[in-house]
């Protein structure tokens, strides 16, 4: 599952400190949620500094907090990372002693020297770990399988397709408006949030229910100031050309305007519980 969410996103917020927050809002969203992929797009030029900005926090919000000051180094657009909420999502582990792991798990590292027989990674522990057998370059981020022995932990390199649990979400910028996103419709039943989109009813909710179990889904979500459907048009697109449905997930709000992190946690609400009701959902954790 993944969202797609305009890079002008944070352009309303006019201080650091306030798009820190705004981006902290998503990144909570999503792993609450269990999104697999963030995709920012760039729905207008002179937001390409805002929406670099969403995918670094995003990011650094992802990486678990034993790798950070490994993976980012001390510069302004993280001044205000300690009012980024943290995820708690399993990758995100707090043991950091060999003896209180669990028999079997996984955790990301990044890859500290290679010697003589194998790789040394860091990996959140009282101890480097050693992948046998393996040649890394240092500075690698890698996942790793961690066994517990009797005398210790062996290490062996892994991949994401062999995590079986909820392992965070990617995060990727997209730099052509919503004709980036128009094509990633081969793999993704795109799915617009609109006010005036069709209510989630009748032959909608059927359709949307079917998607869940036929396809990954990607869903998509409007700007501050602009809604898909005026975007579009202004790209001289038909949203209905892009997205498989259009839909209205807040009827009758009772506000003028629902802000883009608020129909987020709205719709993800309601994917997750029809997700859930289904009788299966393969593309949803």
């Amino acid at each position: 599952m993944a969202v797609a969410l305009p890079g002008s996103f944070l352009s309303e917020a006019h201080h650091l400190r306030d798009k820190t927050y705004k981006a902290g809002i998503v990144g909570r969203a999503c792993a609450i949620f269990r999104v697999d992929e963030v995709i920012v797009y760039l729905d207008r030029p002179e937001v390409k500094e805002d929406a670099r900005l969403l995918v670094e926090l995003l990011e650094y919000m992802n990486s678990p907090q034993y790798l950070r000051k490994m993976l980012y180094p001390l510069k302004p657009t993280l001044r205000y990372a300690g009012v980024l909420p943290p995820l708690r999502t399993p990758n995100h582990p707090l043991e950091s002693k060999v003896s209180k792991l669990p028999s079997s798990s996984f955790r990301e590292g990044v890859v500290v020297k290679s010697v003589n027989d194998g790789s040394l990674v860091e990996v959140g522990l009282d101890e480097l770990v050693k992948i046998k057998g393996v040649k890394l370059s240092p500075g690698n981020r890698v996942i790793v399988r961690l066994v517990k022995v009797r005398d210790g932990v062996e290490a062996y390199l892994s991949n994401l397709h062999e995590v079986d649990y909820y392992f965070g979400f990617k995060v990727r910028l997209e730099l052509g408006g919503l004709k980036s996103i128009a094509k990633l419709r081969r793999s993704f039943f795109i799915l617009a949030t609109s006010r005036l989109g069709s209510p989630l009813k009748g032959k909608v909710l059927e359709a949307l229910k079917s998607a869940l179990v036929d396809r990954p889904m990607l869903m998509v979500f409007g700007s501050p100031k602009e809604g898909l459907m005026q975007m579009a048009e202004r790209e001289g697109l038909k949203l209905n050309n892009i997205a498989d449905l259009i839909v209205n997930f807040i009827p009758h709000q009772g506000v003028e305007t629902v802000r883009t992190e608020e129909a987020l946690m709205a719709t993800l609400s309601i994917i997750n519980w029809l997700a859930w009701s289904a009788e299966e959902a393969p593309y949803i954790n």
